[in-house]
């Protein structure tokens, strides 16, 4: 209810925006307005609803106008190059943060709406900047390459410095968020354009885990799912909405995405529920496919210990783990390499990029197999595995010790596998 009431007084400001009176016109995209912190949003609507700050917006867009209309300013970047973009983004810049200095009724302005009208300025440009190498690249289908903008333009943004929940209050770093988190995701990967969505969301992902927290990086991946769950697999689309804190982007999400994850999870489900059938009575272990493209299970392994790691190519959590894997195991002696497995335990739907990765991550010191069916396959179903990375620990008859065992960088793994060869 108070984020109802909250947008209701935020509409008439913002969408009036138009007549020079607000920051910008109403946008349907910003996922924060309705589903954000609503102390967060007051605080802007009590800030921007002042009559000193109405008189001053009021000049402001007069002097300058649709300079916050995304759309607008999206057509403009298209049909220039990039160093003009860049010099008109820096004087416009120049130009709006002279003008609150020098404006002439200053001193009647709260200093926090001053603060906010310099962030909506400052992040407006590096917004618009970045935007000119993602839309220019998306437009254009037959670039191979995202278009990269030259390193002295971005230098003096720095990745580990983005981040800071108070400018949640700031529309023109939400609006930046997204296109920071793909441009120099881009920039890692060489700015070679992706063929696989479903690895471009988990990169894309991986790289804002990396560099935001709280508010700030549950709004981004809230984003970059909003805009593109209909190009993933309900495996990613399930993870990565699982990756957020926040229940009201959660839920949003859901119901977003409710065709396309009910639809591919019918699919994998249908697939799933065949082979099981096929392949093995109810209550076994889930039947696994293994690098050789042979079937087997956890029996497989009976009279040995089994560390298993359930994981996916698109898991950035999970190859983190991996370096502390292969410590763990080059630890240990030739017998206790005979008594202990180590198994890595895919639920990518994607059998390629399951191999690739397994190729590409050298992950040879322990057995590989496939779970088939993504979130819905036999081991996400019968180990209740909502999320990943997840570790299990089964001893020599074959039973389960921990279902929810500790990660490989946990000091007390190793101690627990050999006390199970005892």
């Amino acid at each position: 209810m108070l984020k109802n009431f909250i947008l209701l007084l935020l509409f008439p400001i913002f969408s009036f925006a138009q007549k020079t009176v607000g920051f910008s016109i109403p946008d349907s995209t910003d996922i924060f307005v309705e589903y954000g912190d609503g102390h967060i949003l007051k605080k802007a609507e009590e800030l921007i609803g002042n009559t000193d700050a109405q008189a001053f917006l009021k000049e402001f867009h007069k002097k300058f106008p649709n300079t916050f209309d995304k759309d607008i300013r999206y057509v403009h970047l298209i049909s220039s190059n990039v160093d003009d973009w860049e010099m008109t983004l820096y004087d416009e810049r120049k130009s709006q943060l002279n003008f609150l200095k020098n404006y002439s009724n200053l001193s009647k302005l709260n200093p926090e709406f001053q603060s906010l009208v310099e962030a909506n300025i400052k992040w407006n440009y590096w917004h618009l900047l970045l935007a000119y190498s993602i839309i220019r690249s998306n437009i254009d289908t037959k670039l191979t390459r995202v278009v990269s903008l030259p390193a002295v333009m971005t230098e003096e943004l720095d990745p580990s410095k983005v981040n800071d929940e108070k400018l949640m209050m700031v529309e023109s770093y939400r609006n930046f968020l997204p296109f920071f988190v793909t441009y120099f995701n881009s920039q890692e990967q060489k700015f070679i354009k992706y063929t696989d969505q479903v690895k471009a969301i988990a990169d894309k992902g991986n790289y804002a885990q990396k560099y935001l927290k709280g508010q700030v990086l549950d709004y981004t991946l809230a984003k970059l799912l909003y805009d593109n769950c209909g190009k993933i697999t309900a495996s990613s689309a399930k993870f990565w909405i699982s990756q957020i804190a926040a229940n009201d982007y959660r839920n949003m999400l859901l119901e977003h995405c409710k065709e396309t994850l009910s639809k591919k999870e019918e699919v994998a489900s249908k697939k799933e529920n065949n082979k099981v059938k096929q392949t093995h009575e109810e209550g076994d272990s889930p039947i696994l496919i293994g690098l050789d493209g042979k079937q087997f299970d956890f029996t497989k392994y009976k009279g040995k210990v089994v560390y298993v790691d359930f994981w996916a190519s698109w898991c950035g959590p999970c190859r983190a783990e991996f370096p502390f894997s292969k410590k763990m195991h080059n630890g240990l002696t030739e017998k206790q390499k005979k008594k202990i497995v180590f198994l890595y335990v895919s639920i990518d739907e994607d059998l390629n990029n399951w191999k690739e990765a397994v190729e590409k991550l050298k992950l040879n010191n322990g057995d590989h197999g496939l779970s088939e069916g993504g979130w819905v396959s036999g081991v996400t179903r019968k180990y209740q595995i909502n999320s990943i990375p997840r570790y299990m620990i089964i001893d020599k008859n074959g039973t389960i010790i921990n279902a929810n065992a500790p990660r490989p960088s946990s000091p007390e793994t190793l101690d627990l596998l050999l006390k199970l060869l005892d």
